[in-house]
């Protein structure tokens, strides 16, 4: 008898879908959902060198929403 491998699929860990193409802190997640993840952590770290005085003011990060 020849031994069947078990394959595990790997689901995006906000929205369920199989076609993961990306690891963040160790989980999968598609396209659609990382890429969000990284926008927020992008806009959360500007923020924080504006007020920090490491960027100039006149980027306008604050009214940024996620499409």
């Amino acid at each position: 008898m020849i031994g069947y491998q078990s394959i595990t699929m790997l689901k995006c860990s906000a929205c369920g879908s199989v076609k993961v193409t990306v690891l963040i802190n160790g989980k999968p997640y598609c396209t659609y959902c990382g890429a969000k993840i990284l926008r927020t952590h992008l806009v959360r770290t500007l923020l924080n060198m504006k007020k920090e005085g490491l960027i100039t003011s006149i980027i306008d990060v604050e009214s940024y929403e996620d499409p």
